[in-house]
């Protein structure tokens, strides 16, 4: 076999592989539910008290096929809607499901070189001088968020920007 059909070979196995990961971690979110009702169910489920929880095998079975990479997964319930906290490839992430196994949202932690151009314009532009500290994406429906962190000093900012930069939440604490 000559070198340059071996180097193809290699390389159409290594995109296949980079397509193989990327699809383990980012399984799709269901349709079942639309964009608001998903928001008005996790919001509902964030002011209910949940508790520390084991969670059905078949639930269970599907987290584990959506995330199989997954490691160090926490389990609550609360209001029907299942949050597991877990690591995936060094990162904290958070999955939402509701009793029936269908994906509402995920929340992963991502660098900043990973923050879409326009999100990351949008939050300069805003706070100028100020460093970006956390960042989280959040998938949710059919709609992509940005959660970042920003400080100054002894300032800080928290902004939920939307992937076209839409700015939909901002707190400051000075």
């Amino acid at each position: 076999m000559n070198l340059f059909k071996l180097s193809g070979i290699v390389i159409a196995g290594c995109f296949f592989f980079a397509q193989t990961v990327a699809a383990q971690s980012n399984p799709a979110i269901s349709k079942e539910y639309s964009d608001e009702t998903v928001a008005r169910m996790i919001r509902q489920y964030r002011m209910s008290g949940a508790r520390d929880v084991m969670p059905p095998a078949a639930l269970a079975a599907k987290f584990k096929s959506d995330f199989p990479k997954a490691y160090d997964a926490e389990w609550e319930v609360a209001d029907s809607i299942y949050e597991v906290e877990f690591d995936l490839k060094f990162r904290d992430c958070e999955a939402y499901y509701d009793a029936r196994g269908n994906l509402l949202m995920v929340v992963e932690e991502i660098y900043r070189s990973e923050l879409p151009a326009t999100v990351k314009n949008v939050a300069k532009a805003k706070y100028p001088g100020y460093s970006f500290e956390d960042i989280d994406r959040i998938r949710r429906g059919t709609e992509v968020f940005y959660k970042i962190e920003m400080e100054r000093r002894d300032a800080e900012v928290k902004l939920l920007i939307k992937a076209d930069g839409a700015v939909m939440e901002e707190k400051t604490d000075d």
